[in-house]
């Protein structure tokens, strides 16, 4: 199978036995699947609201795929406390 990056193109060949088995699903689910080269650079692309980025089983790939609401409430949670810190820090 091959599997393409969302963001440059590029295509993947990938084992259909052990993709089927372990990673179709996060693959299928993902609104967009980025790789660690120059045009899919991780730090550029950001991932709307309610989006979660999730590392994928080659390498430096990423997908950016739906959050679960537990997972959106520990970011939301992670973020207050960091913007809480940097207030305290202000401060002194």
């Amino acid at each position: 199978m091959q599997v393409k990056r969302s963001n440059c193109g590029f295509e993947q060949f990938v084992k259909d036995v052990k993709f089927n088995r372990e990673y179709r699903d996060s693959y299928e689910k993902s609104f967009l699947v980025l790789c660690g080269r120059n045009e899919c650079d991780k730090s550029q692309i950001k991932g709307p609201n309610g989006y979660i980025r999730e590392m994928m089983w080659f390498g430096s790939w990423s997908t950016i795929r739906e959050a679960t609401l537990e997972e959106y409430r520990s970011v939301k949670r992670a973020r207050t406390i960091r913007d809480m810190g940097v207030e305290q820090w202000r401060k002194q």
